[in-house]
């Protein structure tokens, strides 16, 4: 079975690991020229309720689909763009000290990489998997000082997330949730990391579906094995428009 998506669905989908394969690094990920045609023809369909949840930046989201130029949800939720263009920072930028902390933690670990998206940061380490335990570590032994400067830490797939305390994906969503043309329309979230969690939690509240992508998460009520079968799921529905 397949997410129930309708023409008074709002679709949104997280990018990296749910419609990309995961890359070496954030700027390797691969967009087929498929998916480019099937989000157009969705984005069409669906009158623009079609938005990316990320924790790449807006500038970064727009760059891997262009021309298509969709509202969306970056930097885990801080910053959120309505379908008329118009950005809404969320929250303040990440704190200097914090992120001289991060840029530190790059530096002496090599093969790691840090991602300063301003209002959140994200430290990869998966040319560095020897790194792992070192990085929790560090970061676990600063809890202190990250609550002082209001920040959050997130593990997830070859990564640490630092993000505004009380800003996440789901918030996000709710923020477009009250705008034209997603307002009172059931939503449809996939996802496949921690991140993600965030936004299926609400998804019930709001009468909406999800769906993860490579392994289960409680509560979600559809799975996909790989982005590869999400990309061919979207590809039907674009070809059918939509009426799944």
């Amino acid at each position: 079975m397949t997410p129930p998506v309708k023409k008074n669905s709002a679709l949104f989908l997280d990018i990296d690991g749910t419609l990309l394969d995961m890359a070496r690094t954030p700027d390797a990920v691969i967009v087929p020229a498929e998916l480019r045609l099937a989000l157009v023809r969705l984005y069409d369909v669906l009158d623009g309720a079609l938005a990316f949840v990320s924790g790449r930046s807006l500038t970064s989201i727009d760059r891997l689909f262009a021309p298509l130029r969709t509202a969306a949800i970056g930097c885990h939720g801080a910053e959120v763009r309505g379908t008329d263009g118009t950005i809404r920072a969320l929250a303040d930028p990440i704190p200097d000290p914090v992120r001289a902390i991060f840029r530190g933690l790059a530096e002496s670990h090599p093969g790691t990489i840090l991602e300063d998206k301003i209002y959140a940061l994200a430290l990869h380490y998966r040319l560095a998997p020897e790194a792992k335990l070192a990085l929790a570590a560090a970061v676990d032994r600063l809890e202190g000082l990250f609550a002082a400067e209001k920040v959050a830490i997130q593990h997830g797939k070859s990564v640490i997330d630092v993000k505004p305390l009380g800003i996440d994906k789901g918030v996000g969503v709710r923020t477009l949730m009250r705008q034209t043309p997603f307002r009172d329309r059931p939503p449809i979230f996939g996802g496949d990391d921690t991140t993600d969690l965030d936004v299926f939690h609400i998804l019930p509240e709001l009468g909406g579906h999800g769906f993860s992508v490579g392994r289960a998460f409680k509560g979600v009520d559809y799975k996909f094995p790989s982005p590869r079968a999400v990309r061919q799921w979207l590809t039907r529905l674009a070809e059918r428009g939509v009426a799944a």
